[in-house]
């Protein structure tokens, strides 16, 4: 397992995925760990990169964000001069939420979230066509969110973690 993380570290990242915003006495609680262990624990995941970042997930339609889509883009050249300088290009757009360098039919795909549909043209003409070697740009708008969640599961580390446990290789 990497970095040899336990059931304990298990747990926590669990209930830390479910709620950033849990105080250390309540996941003490949970997972049966005095609460300096527990902070202790949460440093180290941290430092080990195991925790990146903590966020709060935004109603898109309160924020005035409704038109989600994923736009293909094509570039005329994949050297790693240009892949690079249009990774750095998307990062500029603020309706760009994420950006996947793929394979397949396109070179990325774009995660977008914009107002409407003028704003998804303005920064569809405006921002996106205007990078020199961009040579198709195909859009899918998304209808409807199913299993909305940034949760990743950890049930296959812990089984893993519990065979080593028992020596079941």
């Amino acid at each position: 397992m990497p970095f040899n993380l336990d059931e304990l570290d298990l747990k926590l990242l669990f209930h830390l995925q479910q709620n950033a915003r849990i105080s250390v006495q309540e996941i003490s609680r949970k997972i049966h760990l005095s609460p300096s262990a527990v902070s202790a624990r949460i440093r180290r995941l941290e430092d080990k990169g195991y925790i990146k970042q903590y966020v709060t997930i935004l109603n898109k339609s309160m924020v005035d964000r409704k038109l989600m889509s994923f736009t293909g883009v094509r570039l005329n050249h994949n050297s790693n001069t240009n892949l690079e300088s249009f990774k750095e290009f998307v990062k500029r757009i603020p309706e760009v939420i994420n950006c996947y360098h793929v394979n397949g039919m396109f070179d990325f795909l774009l995660h977008i979230l914009a107002t409407d549909m003028q704003d998804y043209r303005n920064c569809l003409v405006n921002t996106l066509a205007k990078f020199e070697s961009v040579s198709e740009l195909i859009t899918f708008f998304v209808l409807d969110e199913v299993g909305v969640g940034q949760v990743i599961d950890l049930t296959h580390l812990l089984i893993r973690f519990n065979r080593n446990q028992t020596g079941m290789n």
